[in-house]
């Protein structure tokens, strides 16, 4: 801390609160010397209007004031300013008093008749300790404006992205939708973290993005496909993986879009993965993509609902699909009443 003979750009202040006044003057003096801003108050009354009007860094507060203790000041005044720091001062030391004191918001404590040596390091101290805390919540502000930035950019690109399936086949749009909606309510069942299930929504919403290299007369064929047609759609999570590789996700969005066809036996593709191989959101996903596809009217079939679709991979629970997320799956319908019904296209 310089001394009154160097200017300080941005000076701290500190608020002396006590009834001596030879103590106010003395400690004024001091601390106006090692370049700090002072002012000074003799009750706790004037104390609390003078910091209704002025953030101070310190308050260096007398335990015992004419109008009560200075114990009494601490809740009103971060109240006021949280960011404060008060060190209590007292010439009754007491183990008692002091960790009073500490535990009702005091960050420091000093007795009389002080060393002027220890009141000017404990100052120091307790403001170097305050500089550093308002330095962290300014880096983890700058972090978290840097994070929603990144967030928001990543919204535009899933969200630029979905839009390019979208304009080539409508039902590909829908069916993201209501994939991503039950996927994501499987998850929650399950009792996937908060961040497993964003991973899960970004996938979810571009599963199908590979569908782009299909052409779009193959996708709306009324009748069925042929084997070159059928062996062209499967080409979907490769081609899916290969765009969306490159975008650095905060969760395997690739990996989950490649593997999203792969099952539990390994007679899935594009990979041929068994079991544990294939990463748990994608098999999530799976379920979530033929329960949905069951229950939506296609071009070359009828929908047919969800007692049909849950019954046909309860029977295939532990041979194509994983049986804990057949089991959540079935949880998210029966008792927690989903429907794609409310979910809008």
């Amino acid at each position: 801390m310089p001394e009154a003979s160097g200017e300080m750009d941005d000076k701290e202040s500190i608020l002396i609160v006590d009834d001596d006044k030879s103590t106010l003057r003395t400690l004024s003096l001091i601390f106006e010397k090692k370049g700090y801003k002072i002012e000074t108050a003799s009750t706790g009354q004037e104390a609390i209007e003078k910091a209704r009007g002025k953030f101070f860094e310190l308050a260096l507060m007398d335990i015992r004031l004419p109008d009560g203790e200075g114990t009494e000041l601490l809740a009103p005044l971060k109240r006021m300013h949280p960011d404060t720091m008060v060190v209590m001062v007292t010439g009754y030391a007491s183990l008692e008093s002091a960790v009073r004191a500490l535990n009702e918001g005091a960050t420091a404590y000093i007795t009389k008749p002080f060393n002027m040596d220890h009141v000017l390091a404990t100052v120091r101290e307790v403001l170097e300790k305050q500089r550093l805390i308002r330095e962290k919540r300014r880096a983890e502000e700058e972090l978290r404006k840097s994070y929603d930035k990144l967030q928001r950019g990543l919204e535009g690109t899933v969200h630029t992205v979905a839009k390019i399936a979208e304009t080539r086949d409508p039902y590909t749009a829908r069916h993201q939708k209501r994939v991503t909606s039950l996927a994501c309510a499987i998850a929650k069942e399950m009792g996937l973290s908060e961040d497993q299930i964003e991973g899960i929504h970004v996938a979810g919403t571009l599963h199908d993005i590979g569908k782009i290299y299909v052409p779009a007369e193959i996708l709306s064929k009324p009748g069925k496909v042929i084997d070159m047609e059928m062996n062209l759609i499967k080409t979907h999570p490769q081609v899916g993986y290969e765009i969306l590789k490159e975008i650095e996700f905060p969760w395997p969005v690739a990996q989950i879009v490649l593997q999203h066809h792969e099952r539990m036996d390994g007679s899935g593709y594009p990979q041929g993965l068994p079991g544990e191989d294939i990463v748990l959101e994608a098999r999530i996903l799976a379920v979530a993509d033929v329960v949905e596809a069951m229950c939506s009217h296609r071009p070359f079939r009828p929908a047919i609902g969800s007692d049909i679709a849950l019954k046909e991979v309860a029977e295939k629970s532990g041979i194509l699909y994983d049986p804990r997320v057949v089991e959540a799956c079935i949880r998210v319908f029966a008792n927690n009443g989903f429907t794609f019904e409310e979910i809008p296209d």
